[in-house]
């Protein structure tokens, strides 16, 4: 109040300022304006008040906002690129000084637009016209503010279920137990203009997935089993009844260079009740944090027993570098796009983007464990997306092992350690300690489909028949259907020996996830030992035309050629596979299933390697292998308790 103290009219005052003194006449003393240029200041604003000026500017700032929140929700629609909505929001900016220079300049007059200075004061109508800005200002506001009301429902919804704890409790929520606490995430919607960012949101999709999943109290939908419904019309209800979850996840993603924008909420299936709800409209450098609150607010909301810091900790992520994040969400989408198309080469798009992700961050430890997998794929001689990579097998061994022992290395969270170990340990043939590092690692984290396919074959490779059986039911009711754990499931059905089952199972699978060639592929082998020879038929048909490696496409043509008796078809085809298609664990399968059985067990002597019995030991979970045959590996087994079954007969074998 220094300045005005001084002022010789506070000072005449003596010190009080009369009540009557408004602005317009209390600024020009706060400045120490002369009372000329007070004058002047007042004339001033009283001419840009009766020129409605600061109407227009009023009414021109709510009328732009409006446009341009309308043109956001069009452009992000009909999928406009982003320069788009900025050259609107440049051109309503440069607009307001037109504007104001306009109203100041120029008059509205019953004969139409005339400058201000040709217009006789006593004809002016500036306030009527001032009166109709009024009401225009008015009006947009409501608009404005229902639109506001209207973007923020999902918000108010989420709120009033703290606000109203009775509605949660209404008849259509089910009973307490684990069944509500059940959750499907349905892949999350692209709305960026670019469609090649499809990947970033399937990506953030499988990462929430992924996080939500080492909840052990959760029980989540298998990540296929909910990527079947994307680009559906399918309902909530309808999808939740489908993968049998009471919850559903659902959102999408908005991303550009500068912006990212996430809008995420967890819906009630039974009365479509919203639980929880957010949007989230930040930098994209904030992707990060975003998917760890969505899934600490989800497991919140289905009232997990776990308190919010271990739930913090469980879902982070592992990194605070966004492009090794994003790197990393690439190379899971490109597995998933893997096994939704059986296009095995898709897979060293996932091999490149994790290794992408570690050069970011060294310290990224899943991402060094999503690598270590790939190698480990690559290592099998049974998976068909091996032999994609042309190096020696000892470089592979090379890169499989450092990429393990780096993801062992960087890891904080010592339940993902175990995971880690038993990796190692099934390639070393531990076979005892694999299965027990991994029913720890289950109890821990029962939802993890990874570790769900690992017991089963580490259970088969141990001739556990009876856990065996127990197991696939098991995983079959409580996650519904993923495809790496239905095809796991649907080769160890041959050992379990149960025709009726098995059809049930087959015709389930097929219902859920039937659109991947992996899980076709598999389907159309168990029928086939069920005895279902024509709905074999029906598969081997589809199987042809998808992306599957052709030797694949190949080997379904000679278990069905056989199943039918056409020796002469399969004897072609055979022939095919042995001369353009030569592979130890492909020429095993189809001497087998020729009925060779000498040149069958002379393609695998070799392996019987007592300084590596890794690749030998990929066999043991195939019903008609006898490890009996072969001494080094029986050797093995023995030393760790295991008796090996007898082995089954090729119920399709080829009678020549």
């Amino acid at each position: 109040m220094g300045k005005l103290r001084s002022n010789p009219y506070f000072v005449s005052m003596n010190g009080r300022l009369p009540e009557s003194l408004t602005f317009p006449d209390f600024f020009p003393l706060y400045c120490g304006i002369t009372a000329d240029a007070k004058n002047k200041v007042l004339s001033l604003f009283a001419e840009l008040k009766r020129r409605n000026v600061v109407r227009v500017g009023v009414a021109y700032v709510v009328i732009g906002w409006v446009i341009a929140q309308i043109a956001e929700f069009a452009f992000e629609n009909f999928g406009a690129p982003d320069w788009v909505l900025k050259t609107v929001v440049v051109i309503l900016l440069l607009g307001l000084p037109l504007a104001l220079f306009f109203a100041w300049a120029f008059e509205m007059t019953p004969e139409g637009v005339k400058r201000e200075k040709d217009v006789d004061r006593s004809e002016s109508i500036a306030h009527s016209t001032g009166r109709k800005l009024d009401f225009v200002i008015i009006a947009t506001l409501v608009v404005a503010l229902g639109y506001f009301v209207w973007e923020r429902q999902p918000v108010v919804e989420s709120a009033n279920v703290a606000e109203q704890p009775d509605v949660s409790n209404i008849a259509a929520e089910p009973a307490e137990g684990p069944s509500a606490r059940s959750i499907a995430v349905l892949p999350f919607v692209n709305m960026s203009s670019d469609q090649a960012q499809e990947w970033f949101a399937d990506g953030l999709t499988e990462e929430i997935l992924n996080a939500l999943a080492r909840t052990p109290d959760l029980l989540v939908a298998a990540r296929t089993s909910s990527f079947k419904f994307k680009d559906t019309a399918e309902d909530v209800p309808t999808i939740a009844k489908a993968l049998g979850v009471v919850n559903v996840l659902e959102g999408s993603v908005r991303r550009n260079r500068d912006r990212l924008r996430v809008t995420a909420q967890l819906i009630r299936a039974a009365d479509g009740f919203h639980l929880w709800s957010q949007t989230y409209d930040r930098n994209p450098e904030d992707v990060i944090a975003i998917q760890e609150e969505i899934a600490v607010e989800i497991a919140i909301a289905l009232e997990t027993a776990m308190d919010p810091e271990a739930l913090a900790r469980m879902v982070s992520s592992g990194t605070a570098s966004v492009p090794a994040f994003n790197a990393y969400l690439q190379g899971l989408a490109y597995g998933a796009s893997t096994l939704s198309t059986g296009d095995t080469y898709t897979f060293l798009g996932a091999r490149d983007s994790f290794e992408r992700a570690i050069e970011l961050d060294p310290e990224f430890s899943l991402a060094y464990w999503e690598l270590a997998k790939f190698w480990k794929v690559q290592l099998d001689e049974t998976n068909i997306t091996s032999g994609i990579v042309e190096l020696p097998r000892e470089e592979m061994e090379t890169r499989f092992r450092d990429a393990l022992d780096n993801a062992i290395n960087t890891e904080r969270d010592a339940t993902n350690v175990i995971r880690y170990r038993v990796l190692g340990a099934t390639e070393n043939m531990q076979l005892s300690r694999a299965l027990r590092l991994n029913t720890e690692y289950l109890e821990l984290r029962p939802n993890d489909q990874d570790a769900q396919d690992r017991q089963l074959t580490l259970l088969a490779d141990q001739s556990m028949d009876d856990e065996l059986a127990v197991a696939i039911a098991d995983y079959q009711e409580r996650d519904g259907y993923d495809v790496i754990v239905v095809q796991s499931s649907m080769t160890h059905l041959l050992i379990v020996d149960d025709p009726q089952f098995s059809r049930a199972f087959v015709r389930t699978a097929i219902e859920r996830v039937g659109d991947s060639p992996f899980v076709l592929y598999q389907a159309h082998r168990t029928l086939l030992w069920a005895g279902d020879v024509d709905g074999a038929s029906r598969i081997s048909q589809i199987v042809q035309s998808s992306d599957l490696p052709m030797v694949s496409r190949l080997t379904v043509q000679l278990r069905q050629a056989c199943a039918e008796n056409r020796i002469s078809d399969a004897t072609r085809i055979y022939e095919t596979i042995l001369t353009d298609h030569p592979d130890t664990s492909t020429d095993w399968i189809s001497h087998s299933i020729m009925g060779q059985q000498e040149k069958a067990l002379n393609t695998l002597l070799e392996l019987d390697d007592p300084e590596d019995l890794s690749r030998l030991g990929d066999f043991l979970s195939y019903a008609y292998f006898d490890a009996r045959l072969f001494p080094n590996l029986m050797a093995l087994l023995e030393s760790q308790g295991v008796d090996p079954r007898e082995p089954a007969d090729i119920p399709y074998r080829c009678k020549i």
